[in-house]
């Protein structure tokens, strides 16, 4: 049994964050007699027509969820390759405030341990910390 979690889900488009939130609400209010097929291709004409200043808010909310889901795909991908190397993963509560740097985790392979290196130092760059 494999001890890593699920690939992460792709997050919604900027379209469907709009019309999950307020989009389906405003199209059946104007038209109440349209079915969920209907309700979708109308939600599709208003968005091609919505003015960029009022599609910005929703791409933004969309890149930040995007920008989220690759960290967590890496990370996804990291724990894959160290379980196909017969490496145990970290557990996160070893490092309780990882999230919170650009953290990355190193492998000693003498005590089988991961130790804890921002990735400034990890690629020899000037360390900010």
């Amino acid at each position: 049994m494999s001890s890593r979690a699920a690939r992460p889900k792709r997050p919604v488009s900027a379209f469907l964050l709009w019309l999950n939130s307020s989009g389906r609400e405003i199209i059946k209010s104007e038209h109440p007699e349209l079915k969920v097929p209907e309700v979708s291709v109308k939600g599709g004409e208003l968005w091609r027509n919505m003015a960029a200043e009022d599609k910005s808010v929703w791409q933004e909310s969309a890149s930040v969820a995007m920008a989220k889901y690759k960290e967590e795909v890496e990370q996804w991908k990291f724990q894959v390759e160290l379980e196909m190397h017969g490496v145990p993963a970290p557990s996160p509560s070893r490092f309780p405030d990882s999230s919170k740097r650009d953290t990355l985790f190193v492998y000693d392979s003498k005590d089988k341990s991961f130790s804890p290196i921002c990735r400034d130092c990890y690629l020899n760059l000037q360390c900010s910390d």
